[in-house]
């Protein structure tokens, strides 16, 4: 009669450990299914960080266009001499920097 309680025992500890173990790979399951998502929400924000990369890349390229296309105009003035356009073209560059600096703060 203790052979076969013996045995019960055995295959109900059995069980037991089963149960335990499908609990913990279900557990697992679903922290791997999170992890997945989680990973998934990265991926989509790096590419939305990359494009806003991308996008501010060529809006200081522009603006770096700008700022030597104004230099260069500067550097014509100076040389064909005259105040009162010297006088413009400052002021146009102060103008100029305004402009640029409203638009990248209200960017921002």
């Amino acid at each position: 009669m203790q052979r076969g309680s013996s045995g019960g025992r055995a295959d109900t500890s059995r069980r037991l450990m089963e149960n335990q173990n499908d609990a913990k790979a279900e557990a697992l399951a679903d922290q791997v299914a999170r992890l997945k998502e989680l990973s998934y929400d990265i991926e989509a924000e790096v590419g939305n960080q990359n494009r806003l990369l991308e996008q501010m890349n060529g809006e200081m390229g522009s603006a770096s266009g700008m700022l030597s296309d104004t230099i260069t105009k500067l550097n014509l003035m100076l040389q064909t001499g005259g105040s009162r356009h010297m006088v413009y073209l400052i002021v146009f560059v102060v103008f100029a920097f305004i402009i640029i600096y409203w638009i990248m703060r209200n960017k921002g």
